[in-house]
């Protein structure tokens, strides 16, 4: 007699094994079954809110709104101060019965019951809205945004209202409105710090509402939670915290993110694009060069790829290297004459002089076709200073006019062109004319002040040489820290005319130092025995005879 149970006992343990019947029937797709057990259990336990909406929201399914009603109505009876029950006997009356007052009476009786219920405001709002009382669902939402729960759920829950609301497509609304919804976000950060998926729905908001040095904190504060462990990648929320970074010209910070990302994920071909522009606008050149080739070897040599890694090798002169890839690139896409055009300067800074008209020939006959945009005053600078160190001085003096008449204030090429007929004693007034056109352009570059010594060289005023070799010199060694060797030459060579030896050998052991040269090593040694011996300064070299009269 002493382990009989009781009778009110007795049915809370016949409610509970119908309960679990209606489970294993849910579980076996049983859908009568479960129907049956959930309503035996509910006869027997009334008191249970959740297991009667369950059973209300099937007998709705199954199209017997009256049935669900009733079970929700003794539901309310059994529990009246439980505020589920009245939230969907209001959604019964507003969708299956269509009657909007009674749904309306019950919503109203759920927030009184549960003003922190976010189901209960919404049902609330929603059937003020679609039944034309919107001043009403105008003070609910203003009396909400007052409410006093700690819940962070709630927040997100009545931000994301509110931004459905107020936010138009283009994430903007009006001040007013936006401060409500900063308002209501900051409120669900605040009671849900610790709530990873609270924080990524408010830094997702404040980011799509560009707001990035608000979403910085929270997406920091999810990797700090370890957002793996809630089913959201680590990378999406880091690639989300760079991008906020960027924008708000945090690049360093971008940077150490990204670099986090490839290292978990070393396949992920964008961020390596990405790490490398980075790199590259920073000026870091060795870390540009290192994430660039990764992304060739992933993407397996896109051509925007091969052409962002030959015009960083060929900037940062590793000629060798620019090479390799360029053939690589040219032989994958023939078709494609930038990268002959590459390939040609690479081979005419590496001196292979052949190779590189070869594919600047190449380069030209494929642009005629289908690129002739790039057959441009730079091509045809290139192509020219390519013939000219090839030795075919005609050929370049063509290209570098051809240069010169796509764009006539070409500095670049006027300079090449007037300096080049300059060093061959040639066509000196011409040569003149272009090396001042340059300097009227760009005055103090130290290459056209050069040439314009150089230029008063040939003329025999060496006076006036020395004085623009100088300044050249000047010029370079305050913009770029260092001597050049030609300039230290052509310096040497002005000393040496103006009988100053002993200025002339330091000029040249100066140039000596910065390029090897079997040349400036003879004359270093001549002029020493010239002063060994002490001969007289040699006799002034003889101004250049006037040009020919051009054929």
């Amino acid at each position: 007699m002493d382990l009989a149970l009781r009778p009110e006992d007795e049915k809370k343990a016949d409610a509970f094994a119908a309960f679990a019947l209606g489970v294993v029937a849910e579980e076996n797709a049983d859908q009568d079954k479960m129907l049956e057990s959930y309503r035996k259990a509910l006869e027997l336990d009334p008191g249970n809110p959740e297991l009667a909406v369950k059973v209300a929201y099937e007998l709705a399914r199954r199209n017997d709104p009256s049935s669900a009603i009733q079970v929700l109505k003794d539901a309310i009876k059994a529990s009246p101060k439980s505020a589920l029950p009245c939230i969907y006997l209001s959604q019964l009356y507003a969708k299956n019965l269509n009657k909007p007052e009674l749904a309306i009476k019950y919503a109203e009786q759920a927030l009184a019951l549960d003003p922190d219920s976010f189901s209960a405001l919404q049902a609330a709002h929603e059937l003020y809205s679609s039944n034309g009382q919107e001043k009403k669902a105008a003070e609910l939402l203003d009396k909400a945004t007052k409410a006093s729960s700690t819940s962070g759920k709630y927040w997100i829950q009545l931000a994301e209202m509110e931004q459905t609301l107020w936010l138009k497509d283009d994430n903007t609304a009006d001040a007013a409105q936006m401060e409500k919804l900063n308002a209501a976000f900051r409120k669900a950060v605040e009671f849900g710090k610790n709530d990873i998926a609270v924080l990524v729905r408010a830094a997702e908001y404040f980011r799509a509402t560009k707001q990035h040095k608000a979403a910085i904190p929270l997406y920091l504060d999810v990797l700090r939670l370890d957002p793996e462990a809630n089913g959201i990648p680590k990378n999406n929320v880091r690639d989300k915290l760079s991008e906020c970074y960027l924008l708000t010209e945090q690049r360093d910070e971008a940077i150490k993110q990204l670099e986090a990302v490839v290292k978990e994920s070393p396949l992920r071909l964008e961020t390596y694009e990405l790490l490398g522009q980075l790199y590259l606008e920073k000026e870091d050149f060795e870390k540009a060069l290192t994430h660039f080739e990764s992304g060739l070897r992933l993407d397996g040599g896109a051509p925007a790829n091969y052409h962002r890694l030959g015009f960083l090798l060929l900037r940062t002169k590793r000629y060798d290297r620019a090479v390799d890839i360029l053939r690589a690139a040219q032989k994958k896409y023939a078709d494609q004459p930038m990268f002959s055009y590459m390939l040609g300067i690479a081979f005419s800074q590496t001196k292979r002089h052949d190779e590189a008209l070869t594919a600047f020939t190449d380069a030209q006959t494929l642009a005629e076709v289908k690129s002739q945009e790039m057959l441009d005053a730079d091509f045809y600078f290139s192509y020219g200073a390519a013939a000219e160190q090839a030795g075919q001085v005609d050929k370049a003096v063509n290209l570098l006019k051809r240069s010169i008449e796509l764009e006539p204030n070409n500095a670049q090429a006027s300079n090449y062109l007037g300096y080049m007929w300059t060093d061959r004693n040639e066509r000196l007034e011409e040569a003149g004319e272009l090396i001042n056109k340059a300097l009227a352009i760009e005055p103090e570059n130290s290459a056209y002040l050069d040439s314009l010594g150089w230029y008063y060289f040939r003329k025999g005023d060496f006076e006036r040489a020395l004085k623009e070799i100088l300044k050249a010199q000047a010029i370079m060694l305050r913009e770029e820290q260092k001597d050049d060797a030609t300039v230290l030459d052509h310096l040497g060579e002005t000393y040496l005319q103006l009988g100053k030896i002993a200025e002339a050998v330091t000029a040249w052991q100066k140039s000596l130092a910065i390029e090897k040269s079997k040349k400036i090593e003879d004359k270093i040694e001549a002029a020493k025995q010239k002063l060994t011996k002490g001969s007289a300064a040699p006799a002034p070299v003889k101004a250049a005879p006037a040009p020919a009269p051009e054929p």
